[in-house]
């Protein structure tokens, strides 16, 4: 049987069609519900509308197996949210895993990266690529170890790169189509150990 992961988040979710990559490397069938600038309060709130379509999802048709019908569910929050709020990162993460966990499904934390040195958005924030990436490296790697999320870690993956601008798109912000199979690829590993 294969494995069955749902997936939420906003456009660096779903930039490239990543989901439909995870689901080519793991033999998996991959859900995704996706917002574009959606945080991840909204995924766990089931009076927003991404909120009601997560909870259909989850409950599916009443067939599931006694172990729930998702195997995962992988959450990614607001691209700056760990670093410019890491405490309603953390809130937010902390609902995800208990909803997953009331659906017998493993919670995921799939933590995004820093902008591109350079970029726009980054500008705006007022920090430097390096000190952006360390702050979501370090606001979702608490959130993941206080509610016992499988953690991702793209902030530090990309920090470590000695050149990262192929992994960016020309906004600096989202994935390239070669950035989104790196997410795909460090996202199956993690769930294969």
């Amino acid at each position: 049987m294969s494995l069955s992961i749902l997936m939420v988040g906003n456009s660096l979710t779903a930039a490239n069609a990543m989901p439909t990559m995870l689901a080519s490397l793991l033999g998996a069938q991959v859900v995704a519900i996706t917002r574009g600038g959606a945080r991840l309060a909204e995924f766990s709130n089931p009076l927003t509308k991404t909120g009601s379509r997560v909870l259909q999802a989850l409950d599916g048709d009443g067939t599931q197996t006694e172990h729930g019908r998702f195997d995962y569910v992988i959450a990614q929050d607001m691209s700056h949210l760990p670093a410019t709020n890491p405490s309603a990162h953390e809130r937010a993460v902390a609902k995800m895993c208990e909803l997953a966990r009331d659906h017998n499904a493993a919670p995921v934390l799939y933590g995004t990266w820093g902008y591109r040195e350079g970029s726009a958005k980054l500008k705006k924030l007022g920090m430097s690529a390096a000190q952006m990436g360390q702050l979501m490296h370090e606001g979702s790697l608490r959130a993941a170890a206080a509610h016992g999320a499988i953690f991702v870690d793209m902030a530090k993956v990309v920090a470590q790169m000695e050149d990262a601008d192929w992994f960016y798109a020309t906004d600096g912000v989202h994935p390239s189509p070669a950035g989104s199979q790196l997410v795909a690829q460090t996202i199956a590993d993690a769930l294969r150990c």
